[in-house]
């Protein structure tokens, strides 16, 4: 019921329904107290008054004419006179609330206060028995009950029905017709989301909301590839300007390596090294996909390459490898690419040991890079995985762009995988990487 009541539809279809339920209560209180009490009224008083004139015609006539009279009695509903009540009938009095009972009350008050009004359900259809006081005895007056009987107007409760049915299927079609161009939107967000280019939406036939709503959608994605594209061309450029020189002071070092004291030379060539390494990371970031996006691979293998260059530098790292597909819909690089910044980061931040993990489970592989360093407050993890976002401890320790997490992330999210930094027992941090085994359809 509260997903009924929370979406567009449920809460249309509530409001109208009650709508018309509240106009027609509405409706009925206002005819009923304004139009039909009056009438009603009235028609009890004709028939008090119509009483009045059978008692007193019996009155005033002869037995012979009284005789004829009761004989020949017909009026339009169709109600005989008898002379006596007949023994065999078993009657009981009205309810003083209902319209017999009220006629019985106006007949006490206008004809006669020993007057008397009987209900019986003997017989085809239940009767209404209505004493005449006269001088010359007790006569009774029989029609119908249902001249006074009125229930529930299911006429009324029908066309409530009908109503209510029409009002639905009103807001259904309205509302359809108002979702669909909502559940593009939606798909374009989410595809926004996931690091995708959605194409522009279609411009709806809706209301002119919607329409606003779409045109305004389609020129905020307009201004984000603009502006995806100009962040392209001013970190290329930038990467691409420094090449160059920084080829150059290689070049001019590594001339210098055979007369000079290399152990002098030694923190410049580091530093080179990291320039490159921030450069690259720029390059990676600025690129709207992965190099020859997925091809079918083991993540184990990616995974083992990395780790050898780690070794050769006698990085303190361990593997810890468990059976993972060799079919998985992978980009070796950039899985490579991934694996080198958390590990980086693992060295940089963290403590060791520090171990890479694969495990495989029915629906995902699972990668895990491990340090047993300090770890990263829950409050900050979502603000370290953004662009050019660093802790304050590390801003003045270590260098960097404030690239490496904001790559992986979004990287594992080109491969519809998921990122998330978590918390060792026992201290540490682990950076959990989560692959499809069922990958998502490659981009065009």
């Amino acid at each position: 019921m509260s997903f009924f009541t929370r979406s567009l539809f449920g809460r249309t279809v509530l409001v109208v329904v009650l709508s018309v339920l509240l106009t027609q209560l509405a409706t009925t209180f206002v005819i009923s107290q304004f139009y039909i009490r009056p009438l009603l009224e009235r028609a009890l008083d004709d028939r008090a008054n119509h009483i009045q004139t059978i008692v007193t015609t019996l009155t005033v006539l002869t037995k012979g004419q009284r005789d004829a009279f009761i004989r020949d009695f017909n009026d339009s509903e169709g109600a005989r006179i008898y002379a006596a009540l007949p023994a065999s009938l078993q009657g009981h009095a009205p309810d003083p609330k209902s319209r017999l009972g009220r006629l019985q009350e106006r007949l006490n008050r206008q004809v006669s206060p020993d007057s008397r009004v009987l209900e019986t359900d003997q017989g085809g259809l239940p009767e209404a028995w209505i004493s005449l006081k006269t001088p010359h005895g007790e006569y009774w007056y029989v029609t119908q009950r249902q001249h006074f009987d009125s229930g529930f107007p299911a006429n009324w409760g029908i066309m409530l029905v009908v109503v209510v049915c029409i009002s639905v299927i009103g807001v259904y079609w309205g509302v359809r017709r108002v979702n669909k161009p909502l559940r593009e939107l939606t798909k374009a967000v989410h595809r926004i989301a996931e690091g995708k280019t959605p194409a522009p939406v279609p411009e709806p036939r809706g209301p002119q909301e919607i329409r606003s709503l779409s045109e305004a959608f389609n020129s905020m994605q307009q201004a984000l590839r603009a502006f995806e594209s100009n962040r392209t061309i001013m970190l290329a450029g930038v990467s691409h300007d420094l090449r160059t020189p920084l080829s150059r002071l290689r070049l001019g070092i590594e001339m210098l390596l055979s007369s000079r004291d290399s152990a002098a030379l030694d923190p410049l060539v580091q530093d080179l090294e990291e320039i490159d390494r921030i450069i690259d990371q720029f390059l990676d970031f600025a690129r709207d996909n992965p190099h020859n996006w997925l091809s079918r691979g083991s993540v184990n293998e990616v995974v083992r390459a990395t780790y050898e260059r780690f070794s050769v530098r006698n990085y303190p790292v361990t593997l810890d490898l468990r059976d993972t597909p060799d079919d998985t819909l992978i980009n070796d690089r950039a899985i490579e690419r991934v694996v080198t910044n958390l590990v980086e980061n693992a060295l940089r931040y963290g403590d060791p040991p520090i171990s890479i993990r694969t495990e495989t489970f029915d629906r995902q592989v699972r990668l895990s890079v491990l340090d047993r360093g300090a770890g990263i407050p829950p409050q900050e993890v979502t603000r370290l995985m953004q662009p050019f976002t660093r802790r304050e401890s590390s801003r003045t320790g270590h260098p960097g762009a404030g690239l490496g997490l904001a790559i992986v992330d979004r990287i594992i999210r080109m491969h519809g995988g998921t990122f998330n930094l978590l918390p060792r027992s026992g201290g540490g941090l682990e950076a959990r990487i989560e692959l499809p085994r069922t990958p998502p359809a490659q981009p065009g």
